[in-house]
This record gives C-alpha cells, sequence and structure tokens, in this order.
C-alpha cells in the first residue's frame, strides 16, 4: 500500500490577505484562491454583473417577449441536483416575472441519454412550446436544436459545460464557457447561469415598465436557496462568485426563508435548518435528489423544489429519501 502524500500549498504574494489573520486561516484562504481581504466579504453586491456574460442581453429579451406575449415556455432540465435546481429557479422566476404558459421536462436517463437530443426534442414538441429553455444542458445539443429550430421553435440555451468544436444553432446562448466570454468566472453551476439569466431578464422587463401594483418586481435573493444547493451539489469549484452565492443560500436556509421542499428535504434527513451547512448540501440533500434522477424520476425531486404547500413537498422529500436509502 503506498504512503499517503501530504501536499502543501504555498500562500502566493499575490494573495494579499491581512497580516492580522491567522496563519492557518491565511493558508486556508489562499488555498481557496482567496486573493485579498475584500475577497472575503460575501454580499450580493459583490457578485459580478450580469451584463459581463456573452448574448445575456439577447436571451433576456427572448424571453421578455416569450413573457409580454404569453407564449408556451418549456423548460428541459437535466436529470441531477444541478438541472433540478435550476429548473425549478426557472419555472419560479419565469412565473413570478410574469409568464404564464411555463412547463419542463426531464429525459429519461436511460431512454434518451443527456441533453436536449433529436428524442427529448420530439418529446418536447409534443408540449407544443413556442421556445425552448434549457438548463445545465444543451451547449453539445446540436441536432436536438436543430430539430426543434426546422420545427419553428425558438431555443434558448443555459449551460455551464465545455462546448464542442461547433455551437448549436440555437437562438440564444448562455454559457460562460463559450467563446468569447466575458464573464470573469467560468466556474458557475447551470443554476448559477440560471440565476444570473433571470437577473438580466427582470433588467429588461424593469425598463418596460412591466413591475407595478399587479405584477411586483420579484426579489430574485429569495431564491438563492436553490442556487446554493446546485452549486455545491454539482461540484463546481468555490470561487468568489460562487462562494457568494452559497454563503447567501445558506445564510436563507438557516433562517428559514427556503423553499418548503428544501426544508422538507433537511427534516426528512434529520439536519436541523438552523445549523445547515455547506456539506449538508453536497452530501445529504444533493444524494437525495440525485436518487430521482438516477433510480426514478428527476421531476420528482423538481415537483418537491416547486412545491409551496409543507405536506405536499413533505411527502414528496418523503419519497426521494426512500429513493435515496434504496440506492444505497
Amino acid at each position: 500500500m503506498a504512503a499517503m502524500r501530504v501536499r502543501q500549498r504555498e500562500i502566493k504574494p499575490e494573495h494579499a490577505l491581512p497580516d492580522t489573520l491567522h496563519p492557518v486561516l491565511r493558508r486556508i484562504f489562499a488555498a481557496r484562491d482567496v486573493a485579498c481581504a475584500e475577497e472575503l466579504d460575501y454580499s450580493l453586491a459583490r457578485l459580478p454583473s450580469w451584463n459581463t456574460l456573452k448574448d445575456i442581453a439577447a436571451a433576456a429579451a427572448l424571453l421578455r417577449r416569450a413573457i409580454e406575449e404569453e407564449r408556451a415556455i418549456l423548460i428541459v432540465a437535466d436529470y441531477d441536483a444541478d438541472g433540478a435546481t435550476a429548473c425549478a429557479l426557472a419555472a419560479r422566476g419565469l412565473r413570478a416575472m410574469g409568464a404564464k404558459k411555463v412547463g419542463y421536462l426531464v429525459p429519461d436517463r436511460a431512454a434518451h441519454g443527456y441533453g436536449l437530443s433529436v428524442e427529448v426534442a420530439r418529446l418536447a414538441l409534443q408540449r407544443e412550446p413556442d421556445l425552448i429553455v434549457t438548463v445545465d444542458n444543451g451547449i453539445s445539443s446540436i441536432e436536438g436544436i436543430a430539430f426543434a429550430r426546422r420545427a419553428g421553435v425558438e431555443v434558448l440555451v443555459t449551460d455551464h459545460h465545455l462546448p464542442g468544436a461547433a455551437l448549436p444553432e440555437a437562438t440564444a446562448i448562455v454559457n460562460p464557457n463559450q467563446p468569447g466570454d466575458g464573464f470573469p468566472s467560468r466556474n458557475l453551476a447551470g443554476v448559477g447561469v440560471m440565476f444570473y439569466v433571470l437577473l438580466a431578464l427582470r433588467a429588461a422587463l424593469r425598463e418596460r415598465g412591466r413591475f407595478d401594483g399587479a405584477t411586483p418586481q420579484p426579489n430574485l435573493a429569495a431564491w438563492l436557496d436553490l442556487v446554493a444547493l446546485g452549486t455545491v451539489a454539482d461540484v463546481v469549484r468555490l470561487d468568489y462568485p460562487n462562494r457568494i452565492l452559497v454563503s447567501q443560500g445558506l445564510r436563507r436556509i438557516r433562517h428559514g426563508r427556503c423553499c418548503p421542499g428544501i426544508l422538507a428535504l433537511l427534516r426528512a434527513a434529520g439536519r436541523d435548518p438552523a445549523s445547515v451547512a455547506a456539506t449538508d448540501l453536497g452530501f445529504v440533500l444533493g444524494p437525495r435528489l440525485n436518487a430521482a434522477g438516477r433510480l426514478h424520476d428527476m421531476s420528482v425531486g423538481i415537483a418537491c423544489l416547486l412545491s409551496d404547500d409543507a405536506e405536499r413537498a413533505a411527502a414528496l422529500a418523503k419519497e426521494l429519501d426512500d429513493l435515496n436509502r434504496e440506492r444505497k
């Protein structure tokens, strides 16, 4: 048996951390690429602006028109925890901004494979959407997107995975890893990308005078619990923007200001929401959502995250907990 090797990282000179920090904390922060004292500030004001993402204005305009014209929007989600949280966030956000016709579709892992394949596009077209929005997938779905476009359906891709040699011919693409993107982070999860798209959409609708007494302007911070869960569960690198999103989401969960589905999942797992940590998101809640995608149907997980009824959320959380026990 090979001996275990411990590799220590040096604190680089560019890490201008305060001298008053304990040496152990300095090393921990440096290992996480915290470059300066300002990066210890996890307020939302420190997030990079949405308008640095390539094509996000076009994506927001596409969604704005769909809302104003009351067009049918279909969300096509991935079948993991990131996909489930991104789908729930998209559905909640679009409905809060006035979308009347929002549905979602999750591919069957065994039958359809990953992403917006031709088979999934056929299923999607049966729902008669005017606009398909992919969450946590789509950047490699060249054939499926071409199929949908030939049928006259517009497609908005929101994804974070690395693109291939060619991009799909979608109506718009938002992905910090696509060529020519100027966003300062390449590590957003799919749910983080969707959060930024909703920020851009809210700004576009605000410019059009959409928000009044009938349609109040939604507070997107209310859904940072979903963003935190998907970000940690997808094991993306926790760089500065992601640390802000996760820190803010955890704060909301600890204060009980989160969706009933997350509270129900924590209770089903015997965890106290008031003391929830990132490890609970990654090793307790994430596996329960992922179990649905592996053994059953991720729509159960999405329904749990979308439910505003505590009893319904508890029943769905128990089903997810049972599936996770079966997975084990």
